[in-house]
């Protein structure tokens, strides 16, 4: 669904082919490959019955997509502006604790 709009690095400036993709698996979370990723991550511990890997792994992966999703939004309201605003109001970004930039408009 995001086709040509989705890259692994974060970007900078908006193309004129770039659109805001709401709806498949965007309509249940805003950022579908970081949640993937995410319980990856934290359930293959739980497979390998590793606590204390759970508990690292966990921990540094909900510091890196916190800071990850925070510069990424930051930039898609710059992209979107209300448009992305209303989306994150409908859309939670998948995981627990993490809402993204929610500062004041640009």
């Amino acid at each position: 669904q995001a086709g040509r709009n989705f890259n692994h690095l974060v970007q900078s400036t908006k193309a004129d082919e770039h659109q805001l993709v709401t709806s498949g698996v965007y309509s249940w979370c805003r950022h579908p490959s970081y949640v993937g990723w995410f319980l990856w991550s934290v359930g293959t511990q739980v497979v390998l019955l590793n606590p204390v890997c759970f508990l690292l792994y966990g921990y540094v992966s909900f510091i890196f997509f916190n800071e990850r999703i925070y510069v990424e939004e930051y930039t898609l309201i710059s992209f979107f502006g209300d448009k992305y605003r209303d989306y994150q109001r409908k859309v939670s970004t998948g995981i627990p604790g993490i809402r993204g930039f929610q500062g004041p408009a640009m």
